[in-house]
């Protein structure tokens, strides 16, 4: 499960070929860290643990995809998008292309490169990542750490349930001679 760090914009308006301005846009990435292209972007991203290259995508949080351009002017530049799967598991990928209006958003990995294959770039997923441009805009929340919250508020609620006869009185109020420092660690 993850958390969303940083809400994108994701209606910015966006230039035919600048896929990486248009999403450092969205999430607005300080200019000091914004890098050259979308090929430079995942391999900063993939350094730093952030690219998953699976389609096991998180739900309802915004989360980046890349891709290799494979071929044409374009080649060794990557392509880089912005997207959202909800409950359902409908996937939508908003990009520069669709935000300066020359299509609707895509709904899966097939459409990107159909897109592109109908200019005869190739296309290759790289993944989906937790960030870019050193800005991370979800954060994965660990099992483990789950499990440790849920032993302390069940400790909480032991002492709560076990505590109460030895502080208070019949009446509820509490007696003020005993006194106990608890640490809920």
């Amino acid at each position: 499960m993850y958390k969303q760090l940083i809400m994108p914009l994701v209606a910015s308006s966006a230039i035919a070929s600048y896929c990486l301005l248009y999403v450092d846009n969205t999430i607005n990435a300080p200019q000091q860290y914004r890098t050259a292209n979308a090929q430079i972007a995942h391999n900063q991203a993939k350094e730093k643990g952030w690219v998953h290259e699976n389609q096991d995508y998180p739900r309802n949080v915004w989360f980046i995809m890349f891709w290799s351009i494979d071929n044409g002017d374009y080649q060794g530049q990557g392509h880089v998008a912005i997207a959202f799967v909800d409950d359902s598991g409908n996937l939508q990928i908003h990009d520069s292309e669709v935000h300066r209006g020359a299509r609707e958003s895509y709904t899966s990995l097939e459409e990107v490169s159909n897109w592109f294959g109908s200019v005869g770039t190739r296309l290759t997923y790289l993944g989906w990542s937790e960030g870019v441009d050193n800005v991370k805009i979800i954060h994965e929340i660990k099992a483990e750490t789950k499990t440790t919250i849920d032993k302390i508020n069940k400790k909480k609620e032991q002492l709560k349930i076990y505590g109460y006869p030895f502080f208070g009185n019949k009446d509820g109020s509490l007696n003020k001679n005993i006194f106990y420092k608890i640490d809920f660690g």
